[in-house]
């Protein structure tokens, strides 16, 4: 996936990192493109406890993030599969911290899983 003129290029033994960075957020919502997918992070407050959904809506992936708060941050940091890109698995992880409700320093990370494709 990195172009060969690319000055860095980052990986692990399982992954091959393509985008990571962090976000500041003033709104609910924050979308990604990655090649034709497009992928949302939206966040929305309810009654239970802090939880994460994903759903395929208008061929966008929807990744909910309720009840994520927590001041001193919260999120996946453990890899989950989101769907294909150019052939490989394309996995991503999130942590949010959140400083009022809708203020926001939003990490994010999507990975290629190395040396695999399908």
């Amino acid at each position: 996936m990195q172009n060969q003129n690319t000055l860095l290029q980052i990986t692990t033994k399982e992954y091959e990192i393509i985008s990571s960075g962090v976000v500041h957020l003033t709104e609910p919502e924050v979308k990604f493109k990655l090649g034709a997918l497009v992928v949302r992070y939206r966040f929305k407050l309810d009654l239970n406890k802090a939880r994460f959904i994903g759903e395929m809506i208008n061929n966008e992936l929807i990744i909910t993030l309720y009840n994520s708060n927590n001041i001193t941050g919260e999120g996946k940091i453990d890899p989950v599969e989101i769907g294909l890109l150019d052939g490989k698995r394309l996995f991503t992880t999130w942590f949010v911290e959140t400083i009022e409700q809708n203020l926001r320093k939003f990490s994010y990370t999507f990975m290629l899983k190395q040396n695999e494709s399908l």
